[in-house]
This record gives structure tokens, C-alpha cells and sequence, in this order.
């Protein structure tokens, strides 16, 4: 991933150039298609602005612009703007399929238009897998103990004490929650 950094109106700065680098960085994780980001930092009077411009396969292009009076706080907020506009495209991709939706080419990704689009798929999504829970009324310490022996995180059982249907889980740190309706 190539990161290029340009500053406007304002002495070149090690520090802020190294922060914004360290920052976009981290974006990789988020979708590793990746091929460049181009970030733009420039000061205007008291009005700090970031600009990115995240290139990815096939021409496909996020943008991002933050202003602040303190540029660290704009390239934070710019990051985490670009985090979310990421993270949608990457399940839009997974959703529809990797051929078509990656082919289309100079299409800048913005919340404000993909949300309808977005709710739209998340109607039409459907229930692909059913799973029965055990109906034998047991104690949550016999929950504990069969949710031990499964590989699920999560086990739904009667309560033989109350008789309602309660839900054990594994926390993450070693511990069981319970879930009483």
C-alpha cells in the first residue's frame, strides 16, 4: 500500500506527516484491497483540513474529508470516517459477490447515498441455518457443563427452577453469563 502525503499552506512537519502515516496504515486491516491512500493536509486561517483519498482495485475510489481546529483531531476523525466507508464496501462486496460489484469503475463510495442501498440488502436478507435447543429442563450448572463440551458459544435451555426458556454463554474472559427472560 503507498501512502502520499502532502502539505498546503503550512510548514512541513515530521511529526504530523509520520501521525497520518502511522494512522492510514491501519486501514489495511479493515479491507486489504488497498492499492494507495492520498492525503492532503492544509490550514486556512484557524481551519485545520484533512483530506484521503483511498484508491482500491479496479479504480474504485473512497473519499474522506475532516476539518478541525486541531489537525490531529481532523486526521483522527478522517481515519475513522474512512473506517466506516471501508468496512461497508467490504461487506457490500462479500454480500453481492467479488466479480460484478469490483468492476465498476470510478465510483466514489459516500454513507449518505450506499445507506439506502444498504438497508435495502439488509431487508433481503434471509435465515440460512436453524438450530433446535435442548428441551430437557436442566439447572444452568448442567448448562455450563454441556455448553463445555460443545464448540458453540452460546447454549439456549429450559430453566428447571423458573421452567423459561434461558440462554448460558461463554464471556471472554473464561467465565459463563446467564440470560433470564
Amino acid at each position: 500500500m503507498k501512502i502520499n502525503v502532502v502539505e498546503r499552506h503550512h510548514s512541513s512537519s515530521k511529526s504530523l506527516k509520520e501521525y497520518a502515516i502511522k494512522k492510514t496504515e491501519t486501514l489495511d486491516r479493515y479491507f486489504n484491497r488497498v492499492m494507495s491512500i492520498d492525503i492532503t493536509l492544509s490550514v486556512e486561517k484557524e481551519r485545520q483540513s484533512a483530506d484521503f483519498v483511498v484508491h482500491l482495485i479496479n479504480r474504485k475510489v473512497i473519499k474522506a474529508r475532516e476539518e478541525s481546529e486541531d489537525m490531529y483531531a481532523a486526521i483522527d476523525r478522517g481515519i475513522n470516517k474512512l473506517k466506516r466507508q471501508l468496512v461497508k464496501y467490504k461487506d457490500k462486496v462479500k454480500d453481492k459477490g467479488t466479480g460484478s460489484e469490483l468492476q465498476q469503475k470510478d465510483e466514489a463510495v459516500d454513507v449518505s447515498t450506499d445507506l439506502s442501498a444498504l438497508i435495502q440488502e439488509q431487508e433481503r436478507k434471509e435465515i440460512i441455518r436453524t438450530d433446535h435447543f435442548i428441551r430437557k429442563p436442566m439447572l444452568p450448572e448442567e448448562a455450563a457443563l454441556q455448553l463445555a463440551t460443545t464448540d458453540q458459544i452460546f447454549l439456549v435451555f429450559m430453566n428447571a427452577t423458573s421452567g423459561t426458556p434461558n440462554v448460558i454463554y461463554q464471556r471472554k474472559d473464561g467465565n459463563y453469563g446467564l440470560i433470564e427472560p
